[in-house]
């Protein structure tokens, strides 16, 4: 901001900047330029910014290939060509990037966590991470111990929190995973359960975060564990489900929108009382990160795998396992419907679910879209 008779006041400042013959405004705008540049790093303008950036960079960029002398003399010519060019590309976006104070003060505003486009990028649609590859790991771990005859709950850990912690990493194949039964999310893939289905942290009822969720109430060893510790240096741990509940549905009179996990023994007890699901009115886009995608480098096979694992729904709990929906490792079998058998007793005909029989993850994509139009027609 240039010195002018509205900007500058002389009740504080008693150099006389502007009446004085030895300051020329050129000398002002240089001089503020520099206090900008010691304070955050950078310049407060373009207009005393050197003109000739392009050089500058430039020269800065052939001063960083010192480092690849010695590890391109055994290389080619085509490899060094590639190498120096991708050098060159990466040091003029990434390290020669400037900007003014205005834009940095823009990206600290408006930063959100997971999304670094948020400052620059106006959209007109929400969007939420889709994080394929812990869909992908869990296949794996689940399939692991399958192969061992050992029934397996795997959950995550219980984190205790503190009336101060404000992180928590989400859970998002367990979460997708235990969902239970509830007709609103029991069919939906995980795909579709990322596009109608947010997955909210549970705190304290103490917390800042739970003031305006209002999700969860202390209970009576939890009330009187908190009163007794409030003070502490540093703050009591709470554990969720011991010190504090996720409040039912049907019992928070404030607010609808969301489902608890199921009560299954005492394997969810946690579990439950530090995550829920909210039903979302405006479905969010969702945006694969970290996630896998199905390319011309897979085999029909392994792109089969991702899709089933994408866009099927599965679940972790065997108790909630039905013909539609089955268990996380059995995406690869097929139950035909068309085996007929006759009643001995009525005469009469009738269809009979068969035993799952294990196959490709394509070839049961293809039973499961073809087969239910071909019994439409039949019937």
């Amino acid at each position: 901001m240039p010195l002018t008779e509205a900007t500058h006041y002389s009740d504080v400042c008693k150099l006389q900047c502007l009446t004085s013959r030895k300051r020329s405004p050129k000398a002002l705008l240089v001089a503020s330029s520099r206090a900008a540049k010691q304070l955050v790093g950078y310049f407060c303008g373009y207009t005393t910014k050197r003109q000739v950036v392009g050089k500058y960079e430039l020269d800065q960029a052939a001063n960083s290939m010192n480092l690849l002398s010695e590890s391109l003399k055994k290389e080619s010519g085509a490899r060094i060509l590639a190498r120096v060019t991708n050098r060159m590309l990466t040091d003029l976006q990434c390290r020669g990037m400037l900007r003014p104070a205005t834009e940095e003060m823009n990206l600290a505003a408006n930063s959100v966590a997971h999304d670094e486009m948020n400052a620059e990028f106006i959209r007109t649609f929400m969007t939420q991470s889709f994080q394929g590859r812990r869909y992908l790991e869990r296949l794996e771990w689940e399939l692991k111990h399958d192969a061992t005859k050992r029934t397996w709950i795997h959950l995550p850990a219980c984190r205790k929190l503190s009336i101060h912690s404000n992180c928590a990493l989400t859970p998002h194949a367990a979460a997708y995973g235990y969902r239970g039964s509830h007709p609103s999310v029991y069919y939906l893939s995980p795909w579709e359960f990322c596009m109608f289905v947010c997955i909210v942290k549970l705190w304290p009822p103490a917390h800042a975060a739970n003031k305006e969720a209002m999700l969860t109430e202390w209970t009576d060893a939890g009330l009187e564990y908190y009163e007794a510790h409030k003070s502490d240096d540093p703050p009591a741990e709470l554990t969720p489900g011991l010190h504090w509940r996720v409040i039912e549905p049907e019992d928070n009179h404030r607010r609808k929108d969301y489902i608890t996990y199921p009560s299954y023994g005492n394997l969810l007890e946690f579990f439950r009382h530090e995550w829920v699901m909210v039903l979302q009115p405006r479905p969010f886009v969702p945006q694969p990160s970290g996630a896998p995608m199905p390319s011309s480098h897979h085999t029909v096979e392994e792109r089969a795998r991702l899709l089933s694992v994408y866009l099927r729904p599965w679940i972790l709990l065997r108790c909630f396992v039905s013909t539609h929906v089955p268990h996380l490792t059995d995406l690869n079998t097929v139950r035909h419907w068309d085996k007929v058998t006759r009643d001995s007793v009525r005469k009469r005909r009738k269809t009979t679910l068969a035993s799952p029989q294990r196959c490709s993850y394509r070839e049961a994509t293809y039973v499961i879209f073809t087969e239910p139009h071909q019994n439409q027609q039949l019937n």
